[in-house]
């Protein structure tokens, strides 16, 4: 028994010999002639195909936004104050020595001058957004604000003046309130005025909500960028009558 186990102990250890000596064949691939491959890494005939976006080619001169936008950024943006027509002419009714109603729906009080100014109302300002409009080019000033353009008005709203000043000459008058930078609703064209004051004045606090009654003298002039009206009425040799 001993002898059995000692004999095939033996035949184990020459048979792990033998195949230390002599490693096993190994088979190369073969081609359909039969002739073997070249050694190296086996390799699919052809690519695997994958879909990859396409990514559109720059034009000339410019980059992929202005590809996107159409070639629009290789042209420079035209600013400035368009051709201006004007409408039909008011409608004008007098109710006493100082009201008007004007086109049936438009109180305005005052003679129009310095020292009696047209008390004038947003809505009034508000209703050339009817006929005006920058991105389709068309500037006509109804007749009713036409009418107004070097006039002494006043007019009440809230106001900002630029950021991080404590003395200003310039602001902006608005229906809403609007702090100048981040609370409240951002004007636009025709519920907002420019306004340039004969002197300048103190500015105290940020991010405040003001409110105060301006008069000064009236210029309507559409100022825009490319298709974008930036700009319509502003205030001349302004004046801050009252402000909380």
């Amino acid at each position: 028994m001993i002898r059995a186990t000692w004999g095939l102990a033996v035949v184990a250890v020459v048979a792990a010999v033998l195949a230390l000596a002599w490693p096993p064949r190994q088979e190369h691939a073969r081609t359909t002639d039969g002739a073997p491959l070249a050694a190296g890494p086996i390799r699919p005939a052809m690519p695997i195909a994958v879909d990859e976006p396409t990514v559109p080619t720059p034009a000339a001169g410019g980059g992929y936004l202005e590809e996107l936008l159409g070639g629009s950024l290789a042209a420079p943006v035209a600013t400035g104050s368009p051709e201006v027509r004007v409408g039909a002419a008011a409608v004008v009714e007098r109710l006493d020595d100082r009201t008007m109603r004007v086109d049936g729906k438009y109180l305005v009080r005052g003679s129009g001058s310095e020292r009696d100014p047209y008390l004038i109302t947003w809505e009034l300002l508000a209703s050339a957004s009817a006929s005006v409009d920058a991105a389709t080019g068309r500037f006509e000033l109804p007749g009713r604000v036409a009418d107004l353009r070097g006039a002494w008005v006043r007019i009440s709203g809230y106001w900002a003046p630029p950021l991080q000043v404590r003395e200003t000459r310039e602001l902006m008058l608005m229906l809403n309130k609007w702090d100048g930078c981040c609370i409240g609703l951002p004007p636009t064209p025709f519920d907002s005025i420019e306004v340039t004051l004969d002197r300048p004045m103190g500015v105290e606090g940020q991010h405040l909500f003001r409110f105060g009654t301006v008069t000064g003298r009236l210029e309507v002039e559409p100022f825009v960028a490319g298709t974008f009206l930036l700009g319509l009425y502003r205030l001349q040799q302004a004046a801050m009558e009252a402000s909380s």
